[in-house]
């Protein structure tokens, strides 16, 4: 059943990739680069992520919803790095970096562990973690409020 919590979720979730994605930027490549789309792509996965996988189980308990958040957030990290490392892996195409076909698809793979590898920053981590766990507080006080004035009509 649609629930208004999956789309403040989606929201919730575009928002803070968005945020995460300038940050990781910062911290591959030292600066941010004009025209990058990667911010973007971060939030429009993420909110694929989080209405389908986060909105649906918000509000059984606070821990599960903080759990929930979290886990979204680690989800949508990895969902992220795998629709970007497409793109990654057309452009060094592209520039005849892959000799055969099989190159690339390994390719592939090796571009997404680098960079959840590169992800594994103490500071990057937490913010990733602590935001998740914040959002998923904030989806518990808004599911808490709606159902209660839902039921307060019935």
């Amino acid at each position: 059943m649609f629930t208004l919590i999956q789309p403040i979720a989606a929201v919730l979730f575009a928002v803070f990739a968005a945020y995460c994605s300038k940050q990781f930027e910062l911290m591959h490549f030292g600066e941010m680069r004009d025209g990058s789309t990667l911010p973007l792509w971060a939030a429009a996965v993420a909110a694929v992520v989080a209405w389908l996988f986060v909105g649906r189980r918000i509000g059984r308990a606070l821990w599960h919803s903080i759990y929930q958040g979290v886990q979204g957030v680690v989800l949508a990290a990895v969902a992220i790095t795998a629709v970007t490392a497409v793109g990654e892996v057309f452009y060094r195409g592209y520039h005849r970096r892959y000799d055969e076909p099989m190159e690339a698809v390994t390719g592939y793979f090796s571009i997404i562990i680098d960079w959840l590898r590169e992800m594994l920053v103490q500071d990057f981590l937490v913010l990733t973690l602590s935001g998740g766990a914040v959002i998923g507080v904030i989806l518990h006080v808004l599911w808490v409020m709606m159902e209660r004035r839902r039921n307060d009509r019935g």
